[in-house]
Parts: structure tokens; C-alpha cells; sequence
């Protein structure tokens, strides 16, 4: 077992020795800058101005259906449920009675 521990500790020294240290870079790499910040800048208002915008029209779209569905309503007349139906006939109103139908079917 301790030969095979010595060999890996052997083995992670040379690979060990083999990888490149530290690379240091400057600064500058890697960084946009201060075009890049304006450009990030630019981005974020023009996005919150259309996220803006598109809330106020769905605001007025959400509105403008309120009103039409309350003067639809309104032109429709009272929707009280006691109000009778002009539409429906007389007959349709008045229950009819389902015992007399099944008394004469029973029959033999």
C-alpha cells in the first residue's frame, strides 16, 4: 500500500512541476472600459423605457375593455334575474308535470 501512495505523491509532483504557474495580466485585459459601461448603461435605459411603455399600454388596453364591456352591459338593459324574459313563451314557463308521463308508460 505505501508503494502505491509513493507513487502517486511521485506522480501529482511531476504534473505538478508541468502546469504553468500564475499568469498575471493587466488590468486592462479583459475590462470594456468606459465605452463598455456606457454601451451596458445605453442597454439597461432602453429597456426599462420599453418595459415602461408596453405597462401603460396594456394599462389603456385593460381600460379601454372595462368600458366597452360596461356600455355593452349598460345597452343590453337590466340583468336583474326576477325581470321576465320578453323572448321566452308562455308554456315554457310553467312546469309540466313529468309524473303523469311516466305513470302511463308503466302500463303493462
Amino acid at each position: 500500500m505505501s508503494a502505491l501512495l509513493g507513487t502517486a505523491l511521485l506522480a501529482g509532483v511531476v504534473w505538478a512541476e508541468r502546469l504553468p504557474g500564475p499568469t498575471y495580466e493587466s488590468p486592462q485585459e479583459g475590462s470594456p472600459g468606459f465605452a463598455g459601461f456606457v454601451a451596458t448603461f445605453l442597454l439597461a435605459v432602453a429597456i426599462i423605457a420599453l418595459a415602461v411603455s408596453f405597462t401603460r399600454r396594456m394599462r389603456r388596453a385593460t381600460h379601454r375593455e372595462r368600458e366597452r364591456v360596461a356600455a355593452e352591459t349598460a345597452a343590453a338593459g337590466p340583468t336583474d334575474a326576477t325581470a321576465p324574459v320578453a323572448d321566452a313563451p308562455a308554456d315554457a314557463a310553467a312546469p309540466q308535470d313529468a309524473g303523469a308521463d311516466d305513470a302511463a308508460d308503466d302500463r303493462p
